[in-house]
């Protein structure tokens, strides 16, 4: 069956806000359209009816961003892409971009309109992964705003992570126009007033555009076929299940001497922990070395979807004040964004979890990123966050088939408190 939750990306630094872009400033949003649709090499329709411009992968309009102006485009990730097993057969995996890719040396890009500029002003900032219940920057910044988080956070301060990875499970569910409803990935340093965050997953909600995906210019595309707003694979209760696979990892700033090799030798154990292992030096049995080069310091947090995971670009370090160098919280969640009445979409199948994988939506594999490229199980000391009683959460730890795994979500309902 096929719906339309949408894989969303984008970094922020702050909660909840509404633009200054209105319907009356024509000339504000002319200008921004001409930044956002460039001259294509080739353009297509899809089923759906949206224009997808292939745009060349130089001359994209992320590159516009102040910050990366004389930034060189990379291809491709440098670093060993940690990997991870336990498919599962009776979970799908969802399929994710265009069937007949753009054109070498270009890159699909969402031809925009002014009323989608418009709309996108109207969209919820992401919350902080911990809370925003309590979080007053929600009152000061908007009365009318009001998201609930219900999410796993580690955030073990004496753990930096390079990275992130679940599977998430996706959901036809009914979303009014203005609820949103997201399943996603945190990747975040900073205070809740000045966060530097990744959020990465899906939504089942009523706009198709918004300060998401490559709206907001900082990311940049190298996939041909990758488009963010595309309908995804999804079903109901009780179901089969499809599956988002979602990694996020960042090139690790390395002080190495250029004529210094980096050993990287990685494989799944399948030990009882279900734990990616590193062999130690000395055992070259899989290894691969790298040289040390300007791309293994970028440090640019790449985003990769599905198994074997698509490379469907990276947030270059330059944009972010506070993910220079690792983060120190990761969680797996959702978030519900209440309508003008107050009340909360649902989150998920609708469901709250009940021990049922097949129930309600699930993040499992759940592992962060370390230094050394290893895949790491969430800590003991794990926070869950459930902001309202109209959503729940339940940890169930290690599983032998679904790996670490949560299951989150519910109905919704009225939500507002204040």
């Amino acid at each position: 069956m096929k719906v339309l939750p949408l894989l969303f990306i984008f970094f922020s630094v702050s909660l909840c806000e509404v633009g200054n872009i209105s319907e009356g400033n024509n000339a504000a949003l002319e200008r921004q359209i001409k930044m956002m649709n460039k001259p294509p090499v080739k353009t297509f329709v899809t089923a759906e009816g949206d224009t997808i411009d292939c745009i060349d992968i130089d001359k994209q309009p992320s590159l516009e961003h102040p910050l990366l102006k004389n930034h060189k485009v990379q291809k491709e990730p440098t670093f060993h892409v940690t990997s991870f097993g336990m498919n599962f057969s009776f979970i799908k995996p969802t399929q994710f971009g265009l069937r007949e890719p753009c054109p070498i040396g270009t890159v699909p890009i969402s031809r925009m309109t002014k009323k989608d500029l418009i709309r996108a002003r109207a969209l919820p900032r992401m919350p902080y992964s911990a809370s925003s219940k309590w979080d007053p920057l929600v009152q000061i910044q908007h009365t009318q705003c009001y998201l609930q988080v219900v999410s796993l956070v580690d955030n073990r301060i004496e753990n930096i992570k390079y990275g992130a990875y679940g599977r998430t499970s996706i959901y036809n569910i009914t979303v009014a126009r203005d609820q949103f409803s997201s399943h996603n990935i945190w990747i975040q340093n900073g205070s809740t007033d000045h966060v530097s965050m990744i959020v990465a997953g899906w939504t089942g909600n009523g706009y198709r555009d918004g300060c998401f995906n490559l709206l907001c210019p900082g990311f940049v595309l190298v996939d041909r076929r990758a488009v963010f707003n595309t309908p995804l694979n999804g079903y109901t209760y009780g179901g089969h299940q499809y599956e988002l696979a979602i990694l996020v990892q960042q090139a690790i700033i390395l002080n190495l001497k250029s004529n210094v090799k980096l050993l990287t030798c990685t494989f799944i154990s399948g030990d009882e922990n279900g734990s990616s292992t590193t062999r130690k030096i000395g055992d070259m049995r899989g290894c691969s070395d790298f040289t040390s080069n300007q791309d293994l310091m970028t440090g640019n947090w790449w985003l990769m979807i599905g198994y074997p995971p698509v490379k469907v670009g990276y947030w270059p370090m330059e944009i972010f004040s506070n993910l220079q160098n690792g983060a120190l919280v990761t969680a797996w969640g959702g978030t519900g964004f209440a309508g003008s009445d107050g009340v909360c979409p649902p989150i998920g199948s609708g469901h709250k979890p009940d021990g049922d994988y097949r129930h309600a939506t699930y993040f499992r594999i759940l592992n962060w990123i370390d230094a050394n490229g290893v895949s790491v199980q969430p800590s003991k000391d794990v926070v869950e966050r459930v902001d309202s009683d109209v959503y729940d959460l339940k940890n169930y730890h290690y599983d032998r088939d679904l790996g670490y795994w949560i299951g989150y979500g519910g109905p919704g309902g009225y939500c507002y408190y204040g």
